[in-house]
């Protein structure tokens, strides 16, 4: 039984269709918003969250904290909470006496997903030294609707959630599971199209 071209056609546009959609899904899932949960140091009373959106090649990262007093210095550095890097790698805007600070950073969220970075904020220019309020760049633990533990003020460790109704991030198992896929897919046309060849070499 022959497969006629039109056929073929269909089949291959399908699979390719199936493909692409897994792959601009894995894609949308790693840019998923991330919320940041800065908790308060050294009794600062400054807390709150900080949210990452992705922006291309850049980050935007949008803050807002309660207990502020204005022109609060903060930063992503390299690092954890508990061990960071006093030397910021992102300068952030200012944090306002509203609590605020708005700053697009260069470089892509999934970069800052990947590595390990804090975002950190101090009291003054003058006294930089003195960390106010802390949190570690990481995506959730992904799987259920519970984020990531959230640790107390005294180490200065924040747990974050991402903004997915999930409440998961991306996770290594979803990738693998979608690449498995978007490779079965392939394979299904590469069949189907040596079907075809061998049907019209008969």
């Amino acid at each position: 039984m022959r497969i006629h071209g039109f056929r073929l056609l269909t089949l291959l546009t399908v699979l390719t269709a199936l493909v692409a959609f897994g792959w601009s899904a894995q894609v949308a899932a790693q840019d998923d918003p991330v919320e940041v949960t800065l908790d308060a140091l050294n009794d600062s009373g400054v807390s709150g969250t900080a949210m990452l959106t992705a922006n291309g090649d850049e980050t935007d990262v949008s803050i807002s904290v309660e207990g502020a007093t204005g022109d609060h210095p903060i930063h992503i550095h390299q690092g954890t909470c508990d061990d960071l890097n006093p030397n910021p790698e992102y300068v952030l805007t200012d944090i306002d006496a509203d609590g605020a600070s708005d700053t697009s950073v260069p470089v892509a969220l999934s970069d800052l997903l990947d590595g390990e970075f804090a975002i950190n904020g101090h009291e003054s220019v003058d006294n930089v030294e003195n960390y106010i309020a802390c949190g570690n760049i990481v995506a959730a633990a992904g799987g259920d609707d519970t984020p990531a533990p959230t640790a107390t003020a005294e180490t200065g460790t924040g747990g974050v959630t991402t903004t997915a109704s999930t409440g998961s991030g991306s996770t290594v198992a979803g990738s693998q599971s979608l690449l498995v896929m978007m490779l079965f897919g392939l394979a299904l046309s590469l069949a189907a199209a040596g079907t075809v060849l061998r049907t019209r070499d008969r």
